[in-house]
């Protein structure tokens, strides 16, 4: 396939949704190429040459009329988010960017971006259902896979001390106020004096000196920071509509560092258990699980071995067909592809 496509940027987000799957496609040996939204006196060409376009969450800045382009040279178009931001809870950071108001023109924007695509991709069944109720004519899922290179570089240190990580963006404070999991946290520290607490991105009021935040980590490095942890965990409030449509990348990450996690048992972490190196915990239960968790360095062991070997079946290579069906099957089904033809 001759594939152009348009990422959001280069967050986290598009690395996963765009970037990352695009790359890999062209060493499959699809013809690809990136195309930039401030940069459009070249899309001209590209349009009138690719079959597919693939865009990463952007609807609004003229890529409609970039979207509708493409379409009249004859290209399927496959559009993707990984997150509903319109509605990120009040009291957030991102609310400030894309809540009350902007939501609603993006709300608009987006549903002028359904009318035109041949595919909507994300990857959770929640999202899915909430694009098709917004206009979406086809939404699917592709799941959220580990970037190879990113497990390639990672040079494992020795375990010599016990440490739980976190990886949360500070939005994850909200789950704070539904969850004891700071309380848990705390007496977990106050009667164990070996372990040690990291979080990345979200600061915690934890007491001592075994607690390190640290404010953030580029992608890339990520899995090595996490290399480093005895224990991953992925505490999600239930009150929050947004944690239903998240996605399993924070636990696949874990694994592909072969750390064992705890999740909560609600979105994207239903179904997920021992086999894949982790296990649910009830709201009320985070202290408990933890605790025997930490007394127990053969059931640490025997879920690192488990984390490992479902992380390596997660790699973004070992699952790039999904991207490639889907997108094969937008240009099968484009009616302005089957006009072309």
């Amino acid at each position: 396939m001759r594939i152009a496509y348009l990422p959001d940027g280069e967050t986290p987000n598009a690395v996963y949704r765009s970037i990352g799957p695009m790359r890999t496609l062209a060493k499959r040996g699809h013809d690809v190429r990136q195309l930039e939204l401030e940069r459009i006196d070249g899309w001209h060409d590209v349009l009138r040459w690719c079959e597919v376009l693939h865009v990463h969450r952007v609807c609004d800045g003229g890529s409609v009329e970039l979207v509708r382009a493409a379409k009249a040279s004859g290209a399927a178009v496959v559009w993707d988010d990984d997150d509903d931001v319109t509605r990120v809870p009040r009291g957030t950071q991102g609310y400030k960017n894309v809540g009350g108001l902007r939501g609603e023109r993006r709300r608009a924007a987006r549903t002028r971006m359904f009318a035109s695509v041949d595919l909507v991709t994300t990857p959770s069944a929640h999202l899915a259902e909430t694009f098709r109720a917004g206009g979406a004519r086809e939404a699917r899922v592709i799941e959220n896979y580990v970037i190879d290179e990113f497990v390639a570089r990672v040079d494992r240190p020795p375990r010599d001390e016990l440490r739980i990580g976190w990886v949360a963006a500070n939005e994850h404070r909200l789950d704070l106020e539904q969850l004891p999991i700071v309380d848990a946290l705390q007496r977990l520290l106050d009667r164990h004096p070996h372990v040690r607490m990291t979080t990345i991105g979200i600061k915690l009021p934890l007491r001592g000196d075994r607690y390190e935040h640290v404010p953030g980590v580029p992608l890339p490095r990520l899995i090595q920071q996490l290399a480093a942890c005895s224990i991953g965990i992925a505490p999600l409030s239930p009150a929050l509509a947004i944690n239903h449509a998240r996605s399993s990348i924070k636990l696949k990450e874990y694994a592909a560092a072969e750390v064992p996690w705890l999740a909560s048992p609600i979105g994207p972490y239903v179904g997920l258990g021992e086999s894949e190196g982790g296990r649910l915990v009830a709201d009320d239960r985070w202290f408990e699980e933890l605790d025997a968790l930490v007394r127990s360095d053969r059931a640490r062991r025997r879920l690192a071995k488990r984390a490992a070997r479902w992380g390596r079946s997660q790699l973004l290579s070992r699952n790039i067909e999904r991207w490639e069906r889907e997108l094969t099957w937008a240009l099968a089904h484009a009616p302005s592809v089957s006009r072309a033809g």
